[in-house]
C-alpha cells in the first residue's frame, strides 16, 4: 500500500507541474499585445494610423495646399502605449520617414523626420484608452510660422 501512495504522489506532482508550465506559457501568450495593422483610410496618406483607432474630429485639423501641409491629428483606441509605439516605429520608416528620437515617461514623444517636413508622434495612456496626437508641419524654415487658435 505504502508503493501505491508514493506512487499516486509522484505522478500528482507531475500532474501539478505540468499544469502550471503550461499555465504559465498561457498566460505569457495573452500577455504579448498583438501587433498593430495599418488602418486602410488614412487623412494623411504617409503617416499610418493603427487599425481601430478612430478619429476625434474635434481635436483634428488638416490644412494642405500645393505649397504646404501641416496638421494635427487626434486619434483614440484600445492598444497599449508601448504597442502603438512600435506600431509607428516599424510602420513610419515604410512612408520614408527617418525615426530621429523617442522620448518615455508616462507619456510617449516620438519624432521623425525627412527632407522637407517633420512628424511628431505623441502617445498618451488613459484609463480605458489610448490616445495618439500625430503633427505634420514644414521644417523651420520652409514655410511661415502658424497660430492656430481653436474656436
Amino acid at each position: 500500500m505504502r508503493k501505491f501512495d508514493v506512487f499516486v504522489l509522484i505522478i500528482a506532482m507531475l500532474a501539478i507541474s505540468g499544469c502550471a508550465t503550461t499555465g504559465s506559457r498561457r498566460s505569457s501568450g495573452a500577455q504579448m499585445p498583438k501587433a498593430l495593422e495599418v488602418a486602410s483610410l488614412l487623412k494623411f496618406q504617409d503617416v499610418p494610423a493603427p487599425r481601430g483607432f478612430k478619429i476625434l474630429p474635434a481635436d483634428s485639423f488638416i490644412f494642405d495646399n500645393d505649397l504646404t501641409r501641416f496638421g494635427i491629428l487626434r486619434y483614440s483606441g484600445r492598444a497599449d502605449a508601448s504597442t502603438v509605439v512600435r506600431f509607428y516605429r516599424d510602420q513610419m520608416p515604410l512612408y520614408n520617414w527617418r525615426f530621429i528620437n523617442l522620448m518615455e515617461f508616462t507619456t510617449r514623444i516620438i519624432n521623425f523626420d525627412r527632407e522637407d517636413q517633420t512628424c511628431t508622434i505623441i502617445v498618451e495612456p488613459r484609463h480605458l484608452n489610448t490616445l495618439v496626437t500625430v503633427s505634420v508641419a514644414p521644417k523651420a524654415g520652409r514655410a511661415a510660422t502658424y497660430k492656430l487658435e481653436k474656436e
